[in-house]
Parts: C-alpha cells; sequence; structure tokens
C-alpha cells in the first residue's frame, strides 16, 4: 500500500520524518518544504495521491488539506484516508475515510505515537457505539451497498437493535445493539450473493475469490479482463474478489496489472519456489515449468494466495485458456469472527 506524507515548513518537516517512520506497513512518498520549487501545484500533487494512494497525510493547516482534496472526493468506498497534523504534532485529525479508509484508526495509532491528541467527530466513535463499516473495513469485506451504513448506525445511535443474517458460520460475541434476527427494520447480511432480508439492509461480501493469473510476454492488456468476465458469467462467480495473484516474474504484464485494475483488488506476487511449495493438486504443465520454474502459475498462485492468508482454499474454476492469457478462480473458507 502507498502513502504519500507532504510538510510545509522546516518544523513540519521535522514531523514529516517521523510520521514516515511510523508508517512502517507502507511504501511512503514524503514531500518537504521545498515543495513549491517543484513546478508541481498542490492540487496536481493531490490528484496524483488520489489516484495511487491509500493514505495521504497533510502536515498543516486543515483548511489547506480540505481545499487540496474537495475537487477528487468521489466516495467513501474509493478515496484514499485523509488525515491532516499541525506542524508541532499536537493533534491529528482524520478528514476523509474514516471508516471504511481507516483515517480514524490509523489517526488514533498515529496519535498514540506521537504523543498527540486524535481529533475524532464521527457519532458512533464518540458515542462508544460499534461501527459496521470500520469492522468491515479490517475485517475484508466489501460493502455491497453503502447507503445501508447510515441506517445501521443510526439505529445503534438511538439504542435500537439492528439484525444479522449470514451464509457464513459465526463466531464470537456479537457487538452491542446487534442480533441473529430478520424481524428488525434494518440489519446486515453477510453473503457472496446481495439480497435485502431486512427493510433496509447493509451488504457485507467478504473479499474470498481469488484469480489466479498467467501472461505470455506483450499479451493484450485487455485479455485477461476478458477471461476474467467470461469465468464469471460460465460459472456463476459472485464472490468477492480478495486479489489477483501471479508469479512475479509476470508482476509487470499489462494484462494482470489491467485486471487488478479492474477488480479493484490487489496484485499479490510469488517467487517459483513459493509456488511449487503450494499444496494440492495442480494442472501440469512441462513447458510452463521450463518458462518460469512451476508446473503452473494460475492454480498454484491461488493455492499460494490463500495459505498466505492462513485460510483454505478451494479452486472452482481450473487453468483456462484465453488470448495468450490464463486464469484460474478460487474461494478460501470464511468465518463471521467478532
Amino acid at each position: 500500500m502507498r502513502a504519500a506524507v507532504i510538510s510545509f515548513t522546516a518544523k513540519g518537516d521535522e514531523l514529516n520524518k517521523r510520521i514516515a517512520s511510523f508508517l512502517k506497513d507502507f511504501e511512503t512518498e514524503q514531500c518537504g518544504s521545498t515543495f513549491n520549487k517543484r513546478g508541481v501545484s498542490l492540487g496536481e500533487w493531490t490528484r496524483d495521491k488520489f489516484e495511487r494512494c491509500r493514505l495521504v497525510i497533510f502536515i498543516g493547516a486543515a483548511g489547506i488539506a480540505v481545499r487540496a482534496c474537495a475537487p477528487y472526493i468521489r466516495s467513501k468506498e474509493t478515496d484514499p484516508a485523509v488525515i491532516a497534523a499541525d506542524e508541532h504534532g499536537r493533534y491529528v485529525i482524520p478528514l476523509l475515510s474514516g471508516h471504511i479508509g481507516g483515517a480514524n484508526r490509523i489517526s488514533r495509532e498515529l496519535a498514540a505515537y506521537l504523543g498527540a491528541e486524535p481529533v475524532i467527530t464521527t457519532a458512533t466513535d464518540i458515542n462508544g457505539v460499534w461501527a459496521a463499516d470500520e469492522w468491515a473495513a479490517e475485517n475484508g469485506y466489501r460493502i455491497f451497498d453503502k447507503d445501508g451504513i447510515k441506517y445501521i448506525s443510526a439505529a445503534l445511535l438511538r439504542g435500537e437493535k439492528a439484525g444479522l443474517a449470514s451464509s457464513f458460520e459465526i463466531r464470537g460475541s456479537l457487538p452491542e445493539g446487534i442480533v441473529l434476527s430478520k424481524c428488525t427494520e434494518c440489519g446486515i447480511l453477510i453473503s457472496d450473493r446481495p439480497a435485502q432480508p431486512f427493510g433496509h439492509t447493509l451488504c457485507l461480501m467478504p473479499k474470498r475469490l481469488i484469480i489466479g493469473a498467467g501472461s505470455r510476454a506483450g499479451a493484450d492488456e485487455n485479455a485477461l479482463i476478458e477471461l476474467y468476465e467470461r469465468l464469471r458469467a460460465e460459472h456463476d462467480i459472485c464472490a468477492a474478489p480478495a486479489a489477483v495473484a501471479t508469479i512475479d516474474i509476470k508482476r509487470n504484464e499489462p494484462s494482470v496489472r489491467r485486471l487488478a485494475e479492474h477488480m479493484g483488488t490487489e496484485l499479490c506476487t510469488f517467487t517459483a519456489a513459493e509456488l511449487n511449495a503450494a499444496e494440492g493438486s495442480f494442472t501440469a504443465s512441462e513447458f510452463v515449468r521450463a518458462v518460469t520454474g512451476t508446473d503452473n502459475v494460475c492454480e498454484r498462485s491461488c493455492a499460494a494466495y490463500g495459505a498466505l492468508c492462513g485460510r483454505k482454499t478451494e479452486i472452482i474454476v481450473r487453468k483456462t485458456a484465453g488470448s495468450g492469457v490464463t486464469a484460474a478462480a478460487a474461494l478460501m473458507d470464511w468465518s463471521v469472527d467478532f
């Protein structure tokens, strides 16, 4: 995941370095007080970061961040987490994507690291109410219809109950206000297939579909997208994507990268040795082994990604050829863990 941190003063530059040290899980780009000498406007810089980063931190006045981001705000599901911090590191303020993007959580953790105060204004947070969208983002769910969030949050804030229905095993204690019932006005459905069992339903889809991809050098950039959509239709695949997985030597193939962009998910790569260590029964090819060092890329990539996530994986579509590309599909097992 990429992050970007920008500061505008010498004092801010000092904090910039501290924040970059905190962001160990991110590939972080830093921009300091020499920014104005680069010939790029703040708006242009911000637009680029909105397209490429999952986290953007402004060190300076919150108003600067708001004005810079305003033209590029699209939706809770796609906007990066945006945070503002003053140059002395006294306050950390989540501005955008507080729950789904993780800005509230990151702000709390960053504030603790800096010895600062997080300024959280979200109603569920300040009232100690469980936030369905934040839980979904942190636990690997796609929010099918974000409009359902407001009904769940409003009911819990009023002290009312919200129902829960699930196609998967539920483990742990339910959050306060959530009940296993379809008799409430609003509720949460956890399923691969969206439905409306409540008057107002928040549908959460587990991200458990893995697409293993293979590509010849120079294959058409849309070839894997076309194959993926064909497989979805032919095999009635509706589960939410978790990742596109492939061998490391194919990480820069346009067809592979375009598929990950199309699916809106991460691209995860493995070495030939890692793929060879994957457990399972795979469609072997000596030609593929001679070229890549492993006898199967797409099916083994599915198994390797599932193992990386600590989940059992079932291949539901074996290696299938397209125009210079191959793909396989697998589902990770799932349980709803509170």
